[in-house]
């Protein structure tokens, strides 16, 4: 990545591990709501299934928070000119799609088979549906999505597409590229993005649109400067995820919660990454390195995995904790093949997509 010094290469571990936990959690949520494992379920205590399992759809708004970060990191010795901020758009498109599109291909061809079985309810999605989906439209247009994570893509391409935008309109305001301009404006739409989550105001612009999950983003990208050691740095983005986790608790709503308190994690661990020695261990890491094939593939593995077990292990607490342990290890294989296959070239194919640096333009972090 542009701008990223060795030392921030070590403690973006961090953002590995946090990555890891976040994709399990909602690897695990899925096995609860698909009621793949009833019985296990049914005999942990409440607390217990709630935390580990149903809570599970908490892994996005950590996704929210990363994806900040690491696109903070990314750009953040990059002036944004015309050319820089098609490119970054660009890199991440290419980045997303490769993996994307397999996903989209696996889920039509499940449910494909769904309805060849002659489940209710199913309906073979149309040409219109898959080229919706393609160009990353499906919610604007009220399609509904393939395969059910879908839809944090359509809000992650808006948060790319938004950003540079942002720093862009930042790069020219003034008189050459100034970090402490740039600084302005993303404190300044971190703060505005406050106004949704808080509930001041309530519209998203048009349906499927981002910015009622721009905060999430912005705290990333607010925790990502936390890198450059800066003591200001570090207190503007403590407050930010701290009156984010505040506002939160005030409306009962977990998605802020979790935002909030991902953004805090980081930012009092991010200096301390040297010395958690399970941050940067093999499986973690190596886990994190799949974990947006495992995101995008796990649902329909899940899925297809279910449908042949039953046929031979009726349900009971054995049987499904044997499944859990089953599906995770399917899961994890599946994705390690579809990064090989889709997502290691996708990576890539997205580094060759360079960043113009001017020789006498380059921004450097405060």
């Amino acid at each position: 990545m542009s701008g990223i010094t060795v030392d921030d290469k070590h403690r973006l571990a961090l953002v590995d591990a946090l990555r890891c936990f976040a994709c399990f959690w909602v690897v695990l949520f899925h096995l609860s709501e698909g009621n793949h494992i009833p019985t296990l379920l049914a005999a942990i205590p409440g607390w217990l299934k709630y935390m580990v399992f149903d809570a599970g759809h908490l892994g996005v708004p950590i996704f929210f928070v990363l994806s900040g970060i690491v696109m903070a990191t990314t750009t953040s010795r990059v002036p944004m000119n015309n050319v820089n901020a098609t490119n970054f758009v660009a890199r991440r498109l290419v980045r997303l799609a490769p993996p994307y599109y397999a996903a989209i291909a696996l889920g039509v061809a499940v449910i494909a088979v769904k309805h060849m079985l002659g489940q209710p309810g199913i309906e073979i999605p149309g040409v219109t549906a898959i080229l919706a989906h393609v160009l990353f439209l499906q919610d604007f247009l009220g399609i509904r999505n393939i395969i059910t994570v879908f839809w944090t893509l359509c809000i992650e391409v808006q948060f790319y597409i938004f950003f540079a935008v942002l720093l862009w309109l930042a790069d020219r305001a003034g008189e050459g590229v100034t970090p402490k301009r740039r600084n302005l404006w993303i404190w300044g739409s971190a703060l505005l993005a406050l106004l949704w989550p808080a509930g001041i105001i309530h519209a998203i612009g048009w349906k499927g649109g981002f910015i009622a999950f721009w905060f999430s983003f912005m705290a990333g990208v607010l925790c990502a400067q936390t890198l450059s050691g800066t003591k200001q740095s570090r207190y503007i983005a403590i407050g930010y995820c701290a009156l984010a986790l505040v506002i939160g608790l005030a409306t009962k709503n977990s998605f802020t919660i979790a935002a909030g308190l991902t953004g805090l994690l980081f930012c009092f661990l991010v200096n301390r990454s040297t010395t958690l020695g399970f941050i940067s261990s093999y499986p973690v890491q190596k886990i994190a390195l799949i974990s947006y094939s495992l995101y995008l593939f796990h649902s329909p593995v899940t899925g297809f995995f279910m449908r042949v077990y039953r046929a031979f292990m009726p349900t009971g607490l054995f049987s499904d904790a044997l499944a859990a342990v089953l599906i995770i290890a399917t899961c994890i294989a599946f994705s390690a093949m579809a990064y090989l296959l889709f997502e290691r070239p996708a990576i890539a194919w997205s580094r060759r997509i360079k960043f113009k640096r001017p020789d006498a333009v380059v921004l450097n972090r405060t």
